[in-house]
Order: structure tokens, then sequence, then C-alpha cells
């Protein structure tokens, strides 16, 4: 059965950090903004295979973490849309400069195709979602209905779009792609609580 667990370290300003593994001990990451040491302790602890590092977009509360864990899993691969590759170098663009850091990453990284798969149950469907950033993606695991959304929807709320590499002319068609899936999905998001789309259908006016 598919695990799904967040870390939000109280003591930085990261994303939720998200680890899915299956009975084969084989796990993902999506998303690593947070340096907490419970993210290694973990995967050390419950024996995990880290297959990848899935990224929902490049800005700095995303990403911060990479560097801890590549130390330890330096042939993990990145997976990030092609869009959002430069964000991950330029501290203006992944939007640090503006929490007084200077996060840059020099990985080799991994495009990201319409599907992923790193092992049973670790088989997702990548839905462009480019409002937040040009390269902003969610990554949805069809057979267990999860939907990790990073910045393009949150509980009652959705990501900013008045950043350097936002396009506010793109978030009505990104977030009608949402629409016409099924309510019953559950939702990740990059912030905040775990809500249902069914929730959002209803309560969230961006999706009204």
């Amino acid at each position: 059965m598919l695990r799904a667990f967040n870390f939000d370290h109280s003591l930085e300003f990261s994303s939720n950090t998200y680890i899915l593994s299956n009975d084969q001990f084989e796990c993902v990451i999506i998303d690593l903004g947070s340096t907490s040491e419970k993210i290694l302790n973990y995967l050390r602890e419950n024996n995990l295979n880290l297959k990848a590092i899935l990224l929902t977009h490049g800005h700095f509360d995303h990403i911060r973490g990479i560097d801890k864990i590549k130390k330890i899993y330096p042939k993990t691969p990145i997976y990030i849309h092609f869009n959002d590759f430069d964000l991950l170098k330029d501290p203006k663009l992944n939007c640090s400069l503006l929490n007084n850091e200077n996060i840059s990453l020099n990985f080799d990284v991994n495009f990201t195709k319409d599907k992923l798969n790193f092992g049973e149950k670790l088989e997702f469907e990548v839905i462009e979602t480019p409002y937040h950033t040009m390269g902003s993606v969610c990554y949805y695991c069809k057979e267990e209905k999860l939907l990790f959304t990073g910045d393009s929807l949150f509980r009652r709320s959705i990501g900013r779009y008045d950043l350097v590499t936002s396009n506010p002319q793109l978030v009505q068609s990104s977030l009608n792609k949402f629409k016409t899936m099924d309510p019953n999905i559950k939702i990740y998001p990059g912030h905040g609580e775990m809500t249902t789309l069914k929730e959002e259908f209803k309560n969230n006016i961006y999706l009204r």
C-alpha cells in the first residue's frame, strides 16, 4: 500500500515535502524544500530505496533540501519541467533572493514526460499547470487517486501569479484541467493541509 508523509519544518520557510513508498521499499520524494533531518532519518529507518526526486516547480522553497539529500544519495535522478530548469540555478528566478538566500543548484536533471514510472504503485501522470511558474506541473498517482499539486492548487486557494516567472494569463486554463478530474482525488498541496477535489469544487472560489 502506498504511504504518504509530509514534512513542513517550522524553523524554515519551505514547502511540504512528500515521501511515497511501496511494499518493495522503493520511494520517491515530491518537492524538497525542507532541510529537516526527519527526511533523511525516515529514509534510513525504513530502509527505503530512493528512486527519484520529483519537483512540481523550481522555487527555492521546493528545492532547498536537494543538496543535502544528494550528498547521501548522489545517483538519485531529479525531475523537473524543462521550462523551470533555469530556476534551479538562478537565485533571482527561484525567488531565494527575496528570502535573503542565494540558492543555486548545479545537478544534472531529467525533464518530465507525460508519464513517469518508478516501480509498483509509483506511476504518475504529469499534468502541466503553468501560471505560478511556466514549468509548474502536478503529479497524479491514478491508482491511489493522489494528486500532488505544488503551488498550483491549495486548500481553498491557489498559488501566486505575480512573481518573475509567473503568467497570470494562464491561470484559468491551468485550473480548468482540475475540473475534469475525479472529485474523489486527494490533493496534497505544496503548502498547507491536504484536501480533496470534491471539497475544492465546493469551497475554492477559483474552481467555481
